[in-house]
């Protein structure tokens, strides 16, 4: 009885394949997981001493939120001891309202507290230093009661 190697190694082959593209995959999502980018999101409420952050989503009532900003990821400091959030409408592109908070250079990670978002819309709301550079930015989403 001859054994057909050929196919057998075809076999083999196709598992080597369908194993590796399984495991680079795994490698992408890994790459470009929520964990290793620079964020800004929004809580309902957050809690410094316990780092909760309660109602976490992009679509809101009117109302004030707190706005979060991590940049730990990229391991970079903010670097300025003035951050403004901007927030723009996205259908006009008009910058809606700026809020200015105090920082310090060596943050990486920060609340920015009662930010106001007043009507409903679709609006991009970034974390910039004094001089317009973008640290981070998001989009929201506020939506009637």
């Amino acid at each position: 009885m001859k054994k057909d190697y050929k196919n057998y190694f075809r076999i083999i082959s196709a598992f080597v394949i369908l194993a590796a593209l399984i495991i680079g995959c795994g490698k992408l999502s890994e790459l470009t997981s929520d964990t290793k980018t620079d964020k800004l999101y929004f809580c309902e409420k957050y809690t410094s001493s316990s780092d909760e952050c309660e109602g976490k989503s992009t679509k809101y009532t009117p109302g004030r939120l707190t706005v979060m900003v991590d940049i730990r990821p990229s391991k970079k400091k903010l670097g300025v001891t003035k951050v403004n959030i901007n927030i723009t409408d996205l259908k006009s592109g008009e910058a809606v309202d700026t809020y200015p908070f105090d920082t310090q250079p060596d943050m990486d990670y920060v609340y920015f507290e009662d930010v106001n978002f007043k009507k409903p819309g679709k609006y991009k709301v970034s974390a910039l230093k004094p001089d317009g550079t973008v640290i981070v930015t998001n989009e929201i989403e506020i939506v009637d009661k």
